[in-house]
This record gives structure tokens, C-alpha cells and sequence, in this order.
């Protein structure tokens, strides 16, 4: 069936900021003596989760003994952020604003409120989005924020454009069709249409205009 909104996941999926972040949480981490530092490759690992679950995956019991942790790693990780951003995948940002032309678009993440607004910033993108939400923004689950985003924009038939298994699983939830970028950072079911590249998801979405 076709589509009437398409609805994009933020990390891996659009650009990738995992070097920024581990920076930023390293710096985090420095700032308050603690001997451990994250990879580019563990940040990689736990996109797509909530702030919070990110933190418990990566330093176990460390929020416990830290109570400063997070809102230290967090102001540590904005910083770098707002300075280098991530990298746009190829073709996103041109691709974007081509599917414009004939789909509501919507954003939908797990980041935090400051992450969607300097990933706004940075990408230029919000003149052109039907509606954006996210788990800083609302504190719901990717499954409700769907459903939210369908009740208040009446959308018939939306899909979500994730890269990770969690993202396949919450539009599952929500009754949604679901595009693996898998370029990504993830693994989705194999029954699940894949493609390789930004390009590739822009060009099937083109393939399958609705009421346009």
C-alpha cells in the first residue's frame, strides 16, 4: 500500500553524530574522575534508545554512584554538538527536499529536546517538516509519539524510515510501515525492505507516490 507521510528516525538514519557525542561524554566522564571512557562504536551501539537507557547500557550503576552523571555527560555532549554536529548521510539533505514535494514529512526520535533542535539547525530542515517529535520533547515511547503525530495530522497511511531494530519494532507497535536504512546502525527483521543508501529509500519512496 502507499503512503501519505513519511516519517524519519534522526540517527543513522540521517547523519551520524556518534564521534561528537562519545567526545562529549568522555569529556564527561574526565570532568568527573571517573576511569572509563566510550567509543564511538559503543555510542553507535545504543542510538536509537532513550538518554537514560543509553547511560544504564554503557556504565552500568554508574548513575547510582554518580548522581551528577547525567546532566554532566549531557551538558559535556551539547557542547561538542552545537560545534561540529554530525555527518548527513549522502543524499539526505537534497533527498529530503525532493520527497517534500509530495509527502508530509516528520521527524521522530529518541534524542533529547536540545539534539532535535540542533540537528534542525544544523540541517536547515524545519521549514520544510509537517510536524517533528521526541522522547526529550514528549517523554513517550517511538510507538505513542506515532500515534500522536497520526491523530493531530490525520495521516491515513504514514511510514517510518528507521535503521535499527528498535525503530522496526515501534512502528510495528504503532500499525506503520517501516523502510531499514541499513546503512545504519542496526539490524531489522529480514522480511523487512532494506535499502543501502538515502538514495535508494528516495527513490522507492518516489516509486510509490500517493495523492499527490
Amino acid at each position: 500500500m502507499k503512503h501519505d507521510a513519511i516519517i524519519f528516525d534522526i540517527d543513522g538514519t540521517l547523519w551520524n553524530a556518534s564521534q561528537a557525542s562519545a567526545i562529549g561524554w568522555n569529556n564527561g566522564l574526565a570532568k568527573l574522575n571517573i576511569d572509563f571512557r566510550v567509543t564511538v562504536a559503543q555510542i553507535e551501539g545504543v542510538a536509537g534508545n532513550p538518554y537514560e537507557k543509553c547511560i544504564d547500557i554503557l556504565l552500568p550503576g554508574l548513575r547510582e554512584q554518580y548522581p551528577g552523571l547525567s546532566d554532566t555527560l549531557n551538558s559535556c555532549e551539547i557542547e561538542v554538538v552545537k560545534t561540529v554536529g554530525g555527518t548527513f548521510y549522502d543524499g539526505v539533505l537534497e533527498g529530503i527536499n525532493t520527497l517534500a514535494d509530495s509527502y508530509k514529512i516528520f521527524l521522530v526520535s529518541n534524542c533529547q529536546d536540545w539534539y532535535m533542535k540542533l540537528f534542525l539547525q544544523f540541517s536547515r530542515l524545519e521549514p520544510i517538516l509537517a510536524g517533528y517529535d521526541c522522547h526529550g520533547m514528549s517523554g513517550q515511547p517511538k510507538h505513542e509519539m506515532f500515534a500522536g503525530l497520526i491523530s493531530r495530522f490525520a495521516l491515513k497511511h504514514p511510514v517510518y524510515v528507521g535503521d535499527t531494530d528498535g525503530d522496526q519494532k515501534s512502528a510495528c507497535l504503532a500499525g506503520i510501515d517501516f523502510i531499514h536504512a541499513a546503512y545504519g546502525f542496526g539490524l531489522p527483521d529480514n522480511k523487512t525492505a532494506s535499502y543501502a543508501s538515502f538514495p535508494a529509500v528516495v527513490a522507492h519512496l518516489q516509486d510509490t507516490k500517493e495523492w499527490h
